[in-house]
């Protein structure tokens, strides 16, 4: 009878030998957590994967459970790990979203095969506000169409998105029924150029609950000013997103 080669299990391919922690001082937690990303970067532990247990983890490592939840956690703080409640520990399934190029939500959404889709909270037509007047470049008179949604991937919220657009580009906030981006091609004014602003924020507990988080919870705030070539602005967006779903991207 021939000799069968058996695949290294998950634990083996991620961790190699269980005696490596005790090869030099650093924290046990950190190099724990150094082997986790390292495996994430490499491959061996695919977006989307969940893990093995921690307690399968400390055992094989020869580690308290203590030291693996704390290498756990630390990776999960910064979004490379999601833990789910009576599920177990995955590895984040992140959108990549280039400030290289400027692209609609549907399209960012799109371009990992997910589906993008909309749950509305609130949309309408009404004169502009003093910071849309700025930021559009409108005169206290002018109407502005107002959208204000749940942005979902795979039916996963993800996103909360505030969209508004001067009136005169676009009619009504029911001709828009998926990506704004097409609506405004549609009739000749998707923006082609636009300045985008992130940074991180503590999500207000009205709008936890849209995204299934926290109150507190950080995400990244985005605001967009969008342009035509000629410098006309026809988009201001303002949106809410998952920190552990997407990532910025930009080539300096």
């Amino acid at each position: 009878m021939s000799d069968v080669k058996l695949q290294p299990s998950l634990l083996q391919q991620v961790f190699g030998d269980p005696n490596i922690l005790r090869d030099n001082h650093t924290p046990l937690y950190l190099q724990l957590q150094n082997l986790i990303q390292q495996a994430i970067e490499e491959g061996i532990l695919q977006r989307g994967q969940v893990l093995p247990a921690e307690r399968e983890i400390a055992n094989y490592m020869k580690v308290s459970r203590v030291t693996v939840k704390r290498a756990i956690d630390e990776l999960a703080n910064i979004g490379l790990l999601m833990q789910k409640q009576g599920v177990g520990t995955f590895v984040t399934e992140r959108m990549v979203h280039s400030l290289d190029r400027l692209r609609s939500f549907s399209e960012v959404i799109e371009s990992v095969e997910k589906q993008p889709d909309s749950r509305w909270i609130d949309r309408g037509v009404g004169l502009a506000t003093v910071e849309e007047q700025e930021k559009l470049g409108l005169e206290a008179n002018d109407e502005v169409v107002r959208m204000f949604r749940v942005r979902m991937a795979d039916d996963k919220p993800v996103a909360l998105e505030y969209d508004v657009v001067p009136r005169k580009f676009l009619n009504s906030p029911f001709d828009v029924s998926g990506s704004l981006y097409e609506a405004l091609a549609a009739v000749g004014v998707r923006p082609v150029k636009a300045v985008q602003r992130l940074r991180a924020v503590a999500l207000e507990a009205s709008y936890a609950d849209y995204l299934g988080i926290e109150p507190g919870s950080p995400v990244i705030y985005m605001e967009r000013n969008g342009v035509l070539a000629d410098g006309t602005p026809v988009e201001f967006s303002q949106s809410h997103l998952l920190g552990d779903t997407f990532e910025f991207v930009t080539e300096v």
